[in-house]
This record gives structure tokens, C-alpha cells and sequence, in this order.
């Protein structure tokens, strides 16, 4: 469908032109840093997470769409940025349809699955080849139905270029046997985030694979390093006769090395969000984050193990926790005024594609 402009806006300009100013009209509180502020409370929050837990299993799941709409509408609603708060606006209903349409697909393979192997592993392939598609409905249904005050998030990028960013990338993980991996976290940050709108304002990445591989690769060199160099030590200890320091060295590398298989994986999350946000602008406007790599992976430990103790009743400060986090770490110097910002005229999209992803199990977030 060819793109158009809402015609209740006038003036209008091309989605990836701000609006202009002239030098007289600029507003004062153009060219600031402006902080994103979150308000929302674990134990309010709390509220909303445990009726949702509740009214999931007593309606053996059709609960589910209007929990997924409460849980979104809370966080985007208590989300602030320059004075003004975001919005979730999908109807509960139209996502239950979705779900209802994925539930069958599901139980179609499952049951196919049963009377012949064959079958079973045919849909697997099936749904893994359908993951592009997948990515881009979900994304465009999710853009379609979240606002900032007035404007829409639009997302444009097409379905034949989720395909060719799916592919490449997976060639180029086959051809460097899995070392490549980042660079497809790379293709796939940068397809969203080039193709996704906020009003008029365009969205760009402006980073490169290489930021990626640095972002997932330093911590395991580090974790590698820490290990080898108490390698090296046990060894040289043991030679030389020091058994009390060979003891106390074998003790260090084993804590180093439960220390880096819990921490890795949230430091490499930590690193890629660094540097997804302090690389990306939105028209004129520069995001950054002073987010501390290892507050957050202290912060995603914790919740871990704080779920774990508690038997998940403390997962809705934990996801409080976390989101309160990484928002209030990003800001952006301003440089496109929100008193002026346009909606694209777009079509209200399906909900299938996003519920056939959760479904099965398919996390795919910015």
C-alpha cells in the first residue's frame, strides 16, 4: 500500500523530513538533553501482574490478550518523556482472534506431529521459515497501536527485505561457523530501527557490525582471559612447590569461572544495548545512554536469582526493576519539536502475526 499522510494534519512534509523551523520561531528548548522518566511502582505493578497471573489460568488462557494489553498499557503509560506519556492502544479482542488462529496452527502440527514424525518436522521448518514474516507483522502490528501524546510509531520495512536480511545473515553465520552470530543482531536492530517512525520523525542506526562483534566478543575474551591466566598460575604454583597458593588459585578460577557463566550473557545484553541507544538518532535528535554495563548485568542476576527464591512472586519487580533501569538511562538531545509532529496515515494491521510468535515461543523486542 502506497504510503500517505493523515489528511486531519496539514503542512505536511515526506515521513523522513523533520518539520523546519526558522531561526526566529526555534523554540528555546530545542538543542537540550532531555531524560526519559519512568513511573511506575514494583507493588502497583504487582497488583496488575498477579490478577493477570489469576484470570490467565481460571479462563484457561483467553485471558491472556487482555493481560497482554493491561501489562503494555502500564508501562507505556507510565513512560514520560518532555512532559508528554506513551500509549498502547491494540484491542484486547483482535489480539484474542490472532491467538485463537495461532492456537490452531499450533494444535494442527502437534496433532500432525503425533500420527507422523515427518509431518512434525515439516512444521518446524515451516514456522522457522515463516520467522521473517513473523518479525515484520509483529513489529508493524506493535508500531500501529503504540503512540507518543498524539503521534503514532509507524513501521514501514517491507517483507522481502526481513527475508533478505534473515538469509544473508544466516549465510553468514553458516560460512564462519557461528562466529559471525553478532552480525545478526546487527541486520536485525538495523531493519528495525531504519524502518520505524515516530510521527513523521524517522528512526536510524547509525553503527556497524563491527560495534556488535566488540559488544558480544570482549566479555568472553575477558571471561577466556580470567580462566587462562588462572590456568597458567596453577601451573606455575604447582611447579615451584607453593601448594597453599595452587590451592587458593584453583579456588579463584572455579569462582571466575561460575562468575562468568552467570554474568556473560546479561553483560553481552548490557553491551548491546550501549551500543544499539547511543547510536541511534530520531530525525535530528541523538539518543545516548550512560547505562553501566555491569550495574545491568548486576541487575539481571539478581532478578534471576530473586525469581528463583521467591517461586517468580518477585518477577513484577523485577521487570519493574529492569525497565525502570534501562529508560531512565537514555536521553535525547532534542532537535525536532513534539508540538510538531504528524501521523502517517496507516492501516490498522492484524494481530495473528504477533500472537503465532508468542505462541510459540518467539521473543522479538527492540
Amino acid at each position: 500500500m502506497q504510503e500517505q499522510y493523515d489528511s486531519t494534519f496539514t503542512n505536511q512534509l515526506p515521513p523522513d523530513l523533520p518539520v523546519p523551523h526558522t531561526l526566529d520561531s526555534r523554540p528555546e528548548y530545542l538543542g537540550r538533553i532531555y531524560r526519559f522518566k519512568f513511573h511506575g511502582e514494583a507493588m502497583e505493578y504487582f497488583g496488575i501482574w498477579i490478577v493477570n497471573i489469576l484470570l490467565t489460568i481460571a479462563s484457561l488462557g483467553f485471558y491472556a490478550p487482555w493481560a497482554k494489553v493491561r501489562r503494555l498499557r502500564y508501562f507505556y503509560g507510565n513512560t514520560e518523556f518532555f512532559e508528554r506519556f506513551f500509549d498502547f492502544t491494540g484491542l484486547p479482542t483482535k489480539i484474542l482472534i490472532g491467538r485463537l488462529i495461532a492456537l490452531g496452527i499450533w494444535g494442527a502440527f502437534t496433532l500432525a506431529g503425533y500420527l507422523e514424525m515427518t509431518i512434525a518436522a515439516f512444521g518446524v521448518v515451516i514456522i522457522y521459515l515463516a520467522l521473517p514474516w513473523l518479525l515484520r507483522a509483529t513489529i508493524r502490528f506493535t508500531s500501529r497501536n503504540s503512540k507518543y501524546a498524539n503521534s503514532r510509531f509507524y513501521f514501514d520495512g517491507t517483507t522481502g527485505e526481513a527475508y533478505k536480511q534473515f538469509f544473508l545473515g544466516a549465510l553468514i553465520v553458516v560460512c564462519t561457523l557461528g562466529l559471525f552470530t553478532p552480525v545478526m543482531i546487527y541486520f536485525y536492530k538495523r531493519y528495525v530501527l531504519n524502518h520505524l517512525y515516530a510521527g513523521q520523525l524517522k528512526f536510524r542506526l547509525n553503527n556497524s557490525w563491527t560495534d556488535y562483534m566488540s559488544a558480544v566478543y570482549l566479555p568472553v575474551a575477558l571471561f577466556v582471559g580470567v580462566l587462562m591466566l588462572c590456568g597458567i598460575s596453577i601451573g606455575i604454583f604447582a611447579a615451584i612447590g607453593l601448594d597453599f597458593l595452587t590451592a587458593y588459585t584453583a579456588g579463584l578460577l572455579g569462582l571466575s569461572y561460575l562468575f562468568g557463566w552467570v554474568f556473560i550473557v546479561p553483560l553481552i545484553q548490557a553491551r548491546i544495548f550501549i551500543t544499539t541507544w547511543n547510536n541511534t538518532t530520531l530525525g535530528n535528535s541523538q539518543f545516548k545512554t550512560d547505562c553501566n554495563q555491569w550495574r545491568y548485568a548486576w541487575i539481571v542476576v539478581s532478578n534471576w536469582f530473586m525469581k528463583i527464591i521467591t517461586v517468580g512472586l518477585m518477577s513484577a519487580w523485577a521487570a519493574i526493576r529492569l525497565y525502570k533501569y534501562q529508560l531512565e538511562s537514555i536521553s535525547l538531545h532534542l532537535e525536532d519539536d513534539p508540538d510538531r509532529m504528524m501521523n502517517i496515515a496507516q492501516a490498522d494491521h492484524s494481530a495473528i502475526a504477533e500472537e503465532i510468535s508468542d505462541i510459540f515461543d518467539l521473543d522479538i523486542s527492540l
